[in-house]
């Protein structure tokens, strides 16, 4: 199994950054310490770095085992290392429902390195810190073998929620909505114009309104359907 690599646990190091005092990253957020640790942690608790150094070697195993096994097709170390930095923030669960490993198996890397951005909200709201990291896991995540992204010289990223909302489904999708609302807003004012139509005609082509409409309804709810469904095709090619 691979683990992660010690550049990549550095990073994380300095992307949840070192609290000694529990606390609450965001409002509504868990109760956090160390280095983004909030299993058994509660108001109150303090923990040295050299404590959190040595606990973050034992908490990171269940993530590394999460992501080796979720792969199907083996990752080269810098993939594997953003991946493992994302499901230490996302969760196992969340990472294994993720486009990015999705995209990861098939094979298709700029999918998955775009897919990392969907993980940026918690409690429905978008943190420029969750946007920060995914962004640099990302550029991680494509950077070839053996090269590394080089560590920027900064100190850890502000508000850095435990809890991050999973990927939005793609009913929930803002995008999805308008082109259903647009469809069925497009199919009631076609069928209105062609009843219209049809009346003003009908005296002279008594059969047209029999097969005009339903034609036509067939039509919009077709184009919907295919506006559905290119949504469908950019969430796995990781598009928000």
């Amino acid at each position: 199994m691979m683990r992660l690599s010690l550049p990549a646990r550095e990073r994380l190091k300095r992307l949840e950054g070192f609290r000694a005092k529990a606390y609450i990253p965001v409002p509504g957020d868990r109760v956090t310490i160390g280095y983004g640790f909030t299993d058994g942690v509660k108001l109150g608790d303090r923990m040295t770095r050299e404590e959190a150094d040595a606990r973050l070697v034992e908490e990171l195993r269940p993530y590394e085992m999460a992501v080796w096994q979720g792969c199907t097709r083996e990752p080269n170390q810098n993939e594997f290392d953003a991946m493992v930095l994302l499901c230490f923030n996302i969760g196992p669960a969340g990472f294994r429902k993720s486009t990015v490993l999705k995209a990861h198996n098939r094979g298709d890397e700029q999918a998955a390195a775009r897919a990392f951005g969907l993980w940026n909200k918690s409690g429905g709201k978008v943190y420029a810190g969750l946007t920060k990291r995914r962004a640099e896991e990302s550029a991680l995540y494509l950077t070839p073998m053996p090269d590394d992204v080089s560590d920027p010289p900064e100190g850890p990223i502000a508000e850095m929620p435990q809890t991050v909302d999973a990927e939005s489904r793609m009913t929930k999708s803002p995008i999805n909505r308008a082109g259903v609302v647009a469809g069925g807003t497009a199919a009631v004012a076609t069928v209105a114009e062609t009843a219209r139509t049809v009346a003003e005609v009908k005296y002279s082509v008594s059969s047209l309104g029999d097969w005009l409409v339903p034609v036509l309804l067939v039509v919009v709810v077709v184009l919907c359907g295919y506006m559905i469904w290119q949504r469908v095709q950019q969430r796995k090619g990781g598009w928000a």
